[in-house]
This record gives C-alpha cells, structure tokens and sequence, in this order.
C-alpha cells in the first residue's frame, strides 16, 4: 500500500464529501484487554525510513521500506537459514533504484511476486509518478533467482494508481484510484482474464470515501482490508469481514490496541495463521514521527476476543441452509418435493443414511443412498402432503466444518396436533465457495419405548 495517510486538508475534503452507505459492526469493547500487539523489529531498521507490507511465509518473508511520503520505495525479501531463522535482509535482484516499487505479496506456493511500479515498461514506456500492477516469477529459491518483472495487461491498469495487489491462484486484487469506482480508492477484483475490466468489490468492502490493501486470511474465510470509513481514526483503520464465495459480512472495525490514533494499513496473515501483521504510523520513541513501522497479533486471539461477531455471518449462512433443508422436503398432494433447492444444498457426493425400527423382524435397519438418488427419490410425486417441523436444533462447529442435530416432526396435515412421525437427524456441513453443503443426513425415526419427546422440542413448534 503505497498512498500515504490523508493530509488534514485531504481530511477535510473528505468529511465534506458524501459517504457512502456503510454496515459497520462494533467491535466488544472488552477485547482491549485480552490483545497484546508487539512491534516486528527487521534489520537494518533506520529511524529515518518507514518500514510497511511485510508479508511473511514459511520459507520467505518480503516487505518494503521507504523514506517519509513513501518516497524512493524498495522492496527487500527475507530467507529462511537452514536453523529455522531469518537471513539478513536484502533488496530483491531486480530492485532498481531509479524506480519505486512497493506493496509487495507472494502468492500461496511461494512463487509469484505481485508489486506496483513506476518503472519502465517492456516497451520502454516512460511511467512518472503512475503506479502499474507488476508480477515476478522465483526459479530458484537456492540461488535467490527471479524473472525479470512483466508488467500485467493494460486492461488491468489505468492512469491512476493501482496499489495493494493480492494474487491468489488465479484471482487478483487490488486498490485503484481510477475514475469511475465507487470511492476515491476502491479495491477492485479480476479472475484468470486479464483482459477483462476488473470488478469493484461489493459492500461492505468499498463502502466509504477510501478502501486499500484487501487480504485474506490462509483458510480463505476472513478478510481484512484499510478504510476511512465513518468511525475510522487516523486517516484509515482496519476492518474485517467473513467471506462466504462472493459474498461477504457486515465490515467489523478492529478493536484497540489495534487500531489507534495513526494510520493502519496493510494487513496480512502469516500463511501458518499465527499472527495479523499490519503497519502503522503511530507514535515510536527514536522513530520520526509519522513514519510506519511492523505490528503483529495474535490471530487467533483476535478472532477469540471478536467472539461470535467473528463468524456471525457464516453461522447465520449456517442456519438458514438447515431451515431450508427441512422446507425442501415439505410439499402439498400429488406434488414432490423441491428438488431443484434440495440439489443446490447437497454436495455432489453427499449420502443419505436412514435407520427405523422394522417391527416385522424387531430390528433397526439401515439403508443408505447417493446423493444423486435421494433427490431422484424425493422428487416423485407423492399422492399425500407432507409437511416438515423441525422442533429442536443443536449446533457445533469448527471453521468451515459444522454438525447439526435436529429433531423433526412431520405430518401429512399441517393442522393435526399429533405427528404423524417423529425423528432425529445428524446432518454434516461443509463450507465452500459455495456457501454451506450438506455433506452427510443420517436420520432415525422414533423407536418403541424411546420417544423423542424429552429433547428439547415443543411438538408442533418449528424453529428456524
């Protein structure tokens, strides 16, 4: 991220300006106590330079160091020695002194470098002062050996700005002061085109005058970006949304001693998920005021401080794909059930597994299907109605891995009192880029002797 904070006079111009719409949860004011953030101490720290995009993987580190207003920008890159340590930093081999380059990020294998530039193009094209969307290759990690940088498609550049860029697989994201976007600095999206025009992130993203150096977290589920959005201080503080495909949360702005009274800016996430690094230009004894230096936290303390906030989202996504489940099968006479919403709610390969008590032989029996024909099964027509009541739910979960036990009663008229069935349900979840998948239904319906009226329902009640 190489746009420096807000001057006061740029500050002013922005309150004046109209806001855009903006969701913004509040952070628990008690988190303060519980995180602790530590200043990453890099060698070759000068006071006089400001030190910012540190990114960190299990074999490389790289960030960039700058004079005051991001002047004369470098980039520099860290290896592992064979101790477990870091190596001395160094500036990258294609590092030249002539340009400014910045906002560097490796991509998941280590390999691609993505960064901004004003140098030269292949063509020679003199740049100035506009930053362009570059990528290097490493081809030997041994030998410290990289590819000269190419300078992305020119559908993915503008006269403005680009900063930030965060490649993931095929996927690119990235900051533009272009015309045209919803803010003054918009993050912007493009998948494996590059000839086509990047996208504008939706809300809560790019909601406010001022959004920057979008990344997510290894598992893909949260996302942290800058924003001087209402409530922001310091010219831009960090927020943090779940991510569910392209969907994403209500913007949740960090709490102290996170964010405080300077300019936070690019984030990112060690890949072993251990620590949120971060810039920020908060005061530093010994350090010229105003310059940014390294922070980092703990981040699974910060998700364990945000508590449920922190997955709100995705619980919310959870529970209303159980709800729709249960709705799914219900249907009037002579109709099936909704197999068109059944087939979007189920893996491809998710089984079915049922177990009832068969009082011919006195035995519980089991019986198992693919997914594919639970729903060729479910989708005849049926002569009499069905309707479906989930009485009871009880939920556990672990990042994108949720089971969920329900009780359900189900009757042929809505109206009747008493249940024609009753039965429990233990049903697996998955969360993809798709959202949240059935992975596995096993069902039981009542036995003799063991009713499932003491589990926490109250019959004829649905919940969901």
């Amino acid at each position: 991220m190489l746009a420096r904070a807000p001057s006061p006079s740029i500050l002013i111009l922005l309150a004046a300006m109209q806001s855009l719409p903006t969701e913004v949860a509040a952070a628990p004011a008690a988190t303060a106590a519980t995180l602790v953030i530590e200043r990453v101490e890099l060698p070759g720290a000068d006071p006089q330079l400001q030190t910012y995009n540190l990114q960190e993987t299990t074999t490389l580190r790289v960030f960039a160091r700058s004079a005051a207003g991001f002047k004369s920008s470098q980039l520099l890159w860290q290896r592992r020695d064979s101790a477990g340590g870091w190596r001395a930093p160094e500036p990258l081999p294609f590092s030249d002194a002539r340009w400014r380059d910045s906002d560097p990020h490796l991509s998941g294998d280590g390999k691609t470098l993505t960064f901004v530039s004003n140098r030269l193009s292949a063509e020679g094209a003199v740049r100035g002062d506009d930053l362009d969307l570059f990528e290097a290759t490493l081809t030997n990690a041994d030998t410290g050996r990289w590819t000269s940088p190419r300078r992305l498609a020119e559908a993915l550049q503008s006269p403005r700005q680009e900063l930030g860029p965060e490649r993931y697989g095929k996927r690119l994201y990235f900051a533009s002061s272009r015309a045209g976007g919803p803010g003054k600095l918009s993050i912007y999206r493009v998948d494996d085109d590059e000839t086509a025009p990047p996208r504008a992130l939706p809300s809560p993203i790019n909601d406010g005058v001022a959004n920057s150096d979008f990344t997510l977290s290894p598992d893909g589920r949260h996302a942290v970006w800058w924003s001087n959005r209402d409530g922001s201080e310091g010219g831009g503080d960090l927020y943090m949304t779940e991510r569910i495909g392209e969907r994403f949360g209500p913007a949740l702005r960090l709490p102290a001693p996170i964010n405080g009274a300077g300019f936070e800016f690019t984030p990112s996430i060690t890949s072993d998920g251990r620590w949120l690094l971060f810039a920020s230009t908060r005061p530093v004894p010994g350090v010229v005021a105003g310059l940014a230096q390294v922070y980092r936290v703990s981040w699974p303390a910060l998700l364990e401080a945000l508590g449920p906030e922190a997955q709100a989202f995705s619980r919310a996504a959870l529970e209303a794909q159980v709800s729709a489940l249960w709705q799914s099968f219900g249907h009037a006479a002579g109709e099936p059930a909704d197999i068109q919403r059944l087939s979007t709610l189920m893996h491809p390969e998710a089984r079915v597994w049922s177990q009832q008590w068969n009082a011919r032989v006195s035995e519980l029996q089991a019986r198992s299907w693919t997914a594919e024909a639970f729903v060729a099964a479910v989708g005849k027509p049926s002569p009499r109605a069905l309707h479906e009541c989930e009485i009871h739910r009880e939920l556990r979960r672990y990042a994108g891995h949720a089971e969920v036990y329900s009780v359900v009663e189900s009757r042929r008229d809505s109206a009747q009192a008493v249940p024609d069935v009753v039965g429990v349900n233990s049903t697996q979840w998955q969360l993809g880029p798709q959202g949240w998948q059935l992975v596995s239904l096993h069902y039981a319906l009542e036995v003799p002797g063991a009713p499932l009226s003491g589990h926490g329902g109250q019959s004829g009640k649905c919940v969901g």
